[in-house]
């Protein structure tokens, strides 16, 4: 009874729990379609955050339990050199008063995502001269049980190890939680559209409900709506389906007109015709090295992607720029 309630406790303080999977990779989207949500003090929610409110809220949404204030939040997780920061590490400031005062999620590059009292939700790089000679240390709340790139669930025979082992180390994939990557689960939509909006470092911080099934509070609306703006996705449909899988001529699709590959010879498929939506995009992909067929020379378009699969097309796109 009692981790019952503890359990119904932690859903209740934390609203986002319903999205909730243990998927750091969908940590950066998260938080980056708040960005310009006015500070608030004690603030926690799209309305208005402070700091730990919005470090709070935004871990919350991973299952991750972080306390109220900054104070606290500097006891939790483990410290962390400054040198060795990963994506999702807290990072802390000494600002107007002594002890940490001032808190933010690292999101790569040397860059911080916090709610300033001036600005709001916004990111700001660890160089910054105010920031710089005010920062006091990091603590890692997420369960990184390994180093970056590495994987528990992926051996050193396993096929895909080269492609996810590269995009683990610069942090274009995390994983799960205890360094878990799961290759055999399938990508859904809103999962690549959060990897596409992270890697190309687009703007998220549009909530407007442009599809149905995905409400202002869906943890890749920013990103959803960052794709459409950069017409990736087709946004004619009154649906998006965030949570089906991504298949092989959607993806073609995608990344076609993400990294604007040109086009080659022809299709080689016997199940791919000129008159398919997907023709052109499957031929810029296959010019460009991105994907091939099977052995029994068919594309099968409308099979679904695994993780592995993504990020090896997700590999072979970044790698044919």
């Amino acid at each position: 009874m009692r981790r019952f309630v503890s359990v119904l406790l932690l859903f209740f303080l934390f609203p986002s729990f319903a999205y909730a999977s243990g998927s750091y990779d969908r940590l950066v989207p998260s938080a980056k379609k708040y960005v310009g949500v006015p500070y608030q003090f004690g603030g926690s929610s799209e309305k208005g955050f402070d700091c730990s409110g919005f470090t709070r809220h935004v871990m919350g949404g991973l299952g991750v339990a972080l306390a109220r204030t900054t104070a606290e939040q500097y006891k939790q997780g483990e410290a962390v050199k400054k040198e060795d920061l990963r994506i999702g590490d807290l990072v802390f400031f000494e600002t107007y008063k002594k002890g940490p005062s001032h808190a933010g999620i690292y999101i790569g590059n040397d860059q911080f995502i916090h709610a300033s009292s001036s600005r709001g939700i916004t990111i700001t790089s660890l160089n910054d001269s105010y920031y710089k000679k005010r920062y006091i240390g990091a603590r890692r709340v997420l369960a990184y049980a390994q180093a970056a790139g590495q994987f528990q669930d992926i051996g050193n025979d396993f096929w895909a190890k080269k492609e996810i082992e590269a995009l683990g180390k610069n942090e274009i994939v995390l994983g799960y939680a205890k360094s878990y990557f799961k290759p055999d689960e399938i990508m859904t939509r809103a999962e690549a559209a959060g990897m596409l909006a992270t890697y190309f470092n687009l703007d998220m911080n549009n909530r407007k409900e442009t599809f149905t099934d995905v409400p202002s509070d869906h943890w890749a609306i920013g990103a959803i709506n960052a794709l459409v703006k950069e017409n990736m996705i087709d946004k004619n449909s009154k649906q998006f389906q965030p949570d089906e899988p991504i298949t092989r001529e959607q993806l073609a699709m995608w990344f076609a007109q993400a990294w604007k590959f040109k086009r080659g010879a022809d299709v080689p498929f016997t199940d791919v015709q000129e008159t398919d939506a997907a023709y052109d995009a499957i031929e810029k992909l296959v010019a460009a090295g991105v994907v091939n067929g099977y052995e029994d020379g068919t594309f099968r378009p409308k099979e679904t992607v695994t993780r592995a699969q993504f990020a090896v097309f997700f590999y072979r796109a970044i790698n044919a720029e």
